[in-house]
């Protein structure tokens, strides 16, 4: 496995852990802000959904397997799981802009590698997973303010 389809995988099990990490934000958020908390993750987890599938499929399309059990996920995601229950909104808002940020920095690795060894699928699949995140990440720090 080369180094790029390496990184696939460890995005595939990051989105993954994240998803699971998403829905427990979604469902055990407390506070005045519960609606708009709610609601945000539920957007977020949907298109960590997507975006997992998508780095996936890649892989599939490179000749590669893509990691696909929780296990997997476990040992190659660099995104730790939340154990807690219970989240203020800005709780969750930390969390999910730290997490973000962190898919942001090494997504634009794999892509510049990509675009290096003249990969323009994988290349604009990651451009625009990145993208997404950096509004996202826009959107909760001006809501977080």
């Amino acid at each position: 496995m080369n180094n790029i389809n390496k990184r696939l995988a460890i995005h595939t099990a990051d989105m993954a852990v994240l998803y699971i990490k998403l829905h427990n934000f979604h469902w055990h958020v407390k506070g005045l802000q519960f609606k708009l908390i709610h609601e945000l993750t539920e957007g977020y987890y949907e298109e960590m959904a997507e975006a997992y599938d998508a780095v996936a499929e890649r892989m599939l399309q490179l000749g590669e397997q893509a990691p696909a059990s929780m296990k997997e996920f476990l040992e190659l995601s660099n995104i730790k799981e939340e154990y807690t229950k219970n989240f203020t909104p800005a709780d969750v808002l930390e969390k999910v802009i730290s997490d973000f940020e962190y898919l942001v920095k090494e997504l634009q690795i794999t892509r510049t590698e990509a675009a290096d060894a003249n990969d323009s699928t994988t290349d604009s699949i990651l451009t625009g997973i990145i993208e997404n995140l950096e509004k996202q990440i826009w959107i909760l720090k001006y809501t977080n303010a």
